[in-house]
Order: C-alpha cells, then sequence, then structure tokens
C-alpha cells in the first residue's frame, strides 16, 4: 500500500511539473494551482494531509479529484506535445 502511494504521489508531482513548464501554473484555476503547489512542495503527505493544508480545508477526496484533474490536463499537454509553451501566453 506504501509503495503504490509514493507512487502515485511521483506521478502526480510528474505531472504537476510539467503543467507547470508547458503552460505554468497562471492558467490553472485558484483551486488546481493551489493544490498543484502543495504536492510539489510536499511531495510524501497524504491527501487528508494535503486537504488540511487547505484553506478553507477539503476532504481526501476533494483532492483526489483535483489531482486527477491536474493529470487529465497533463495528459491533455502530452497529446498535443506541449504545443502551449508558457512563453506564448
Amino acid at each position: 500500500n506504501i509503495k503504490k502511494t509514493v507512487s502515485a504521489a511521483a506521478r502526480q508531482t510528474e505531472d504537476i511539473r510539467y503543467i507547470h513548464d508547458t503552460i505554468g501554473f497562471g492558467n490553472l484555476s485558484e483551486n488546481l494551482s493551489q493544490i498543484a503547489k502543495l504536492r510539489l512542495e510536499n511531495p510524501d503527505v497524504s491527501l487528508k494531509e494535503l486537504g488540511q493544508m487547505l484553506e478553507p480545508p477539503i476532504g481526501k477526496s476533494g483532492v483526489n479529484h483535483r489531482l486527477r484533474k491536474l493529470s487529465e490536463i497533463a495528459q491533455g499537454l502530452r497529446l498535443q506535445g506541449g504545443k502551449h509553451d508558457k512563453e506564448e501566453h
């Protein structure tokens, strides 16, 4: 279980860095930008702990939803080949 959690956190971090490097966090909603920054700053904490760091705090399912959305954005950017370079914005 711990191995699975660490693997998921590593994937999330990789997706978030990809988003940052291609379009930047300024192109994300405040909610997604906030959770992205928190995940990068706290790669080892649980979803529940991430949720408690937010103001106002949100539950584990809310954190998971936002991280899944970030993953979808990263996947979409990868499919486009990262054509949306952040310098263009």
